[in-house]
């Protein structure tokens, strides 16, 4: 996690480990590093900071959190295991088919989609290193459109389950082509 400096004090110190998790920014750099995430949640097994425990004012040598689970409170239950053909699609690496699928995963779960997001977005932070980067301008919205399709065309994401039920499989997948 990183940290914000605000100051322009000189924070550098003969203290700082060796393993680089040291508290302390260094001058040169705007953020610092503090360190990793050791302390477990006692119910639900959640890497948390000491920081991050609920009675700051106490140490504590096993302390409590409640960000994770609530202090116990929360209990979500395991995945269920998925049906065999779609755990070939999203784990199988060798198959063209899987692999087409695993590419297109985004426009199949937009198949389901009823609305869409909306928002403008800035894209100058995408250079192509690292995770994919959304910036948004504004306010976000979801955008829904007309039940029924305009005259002559083909129906697209909630128009599917409202359009009519006779030629619902042939319906998406055209909307896949």
């Amino acid at each position: 996690m990183l940290a914000a400096v605000d100051s322009d004090e000189d924070f550098s110190s003969d203290d700082d480990n060796v393993t680089g998790t040291s508290s302390m920014p260094h001058p040169s750099n705007e953020y610092y590093d503090i360190g990793d995430p050791l302390f477990e949640c006692r119910y639900c097994s959640a890497l948390m900071w000491y920081q991050e425990r609920m009675e700051k004012h106490k140490h504590s040598a096993n302390p409590k959190y409640s960000l994770c689970c609530g202090n116990g409170k929360v209990e979500l239950p395991f995945l269920k295991t998925p049906p065999p053909d779609l755990t070939k699609l999203l784990f199988d690496h060798d198959s063209l088919i899987s692999r087409k699928f695993q590419q297109q995963i985004r426009v199949y779960n937009m198949m389901f989609a009823f609305t869409s997001p909306g928002a403008k977005l800035d894209n100058k932070y995408n250079n192509g290193c690292g995770p994919p980067t959304i910036r948004i301008q504004g306010q976000s919205c979801h955008q829904i459109g007309s039940l029924l399709p305009a005259q002559g065309q083909k129906p697209k994401f909630a128009q599917l389950y409202v359009y009519g039920t006779e030629n619902e499989v042939e319906n998406r997948m055209d909307g896949l082509r």
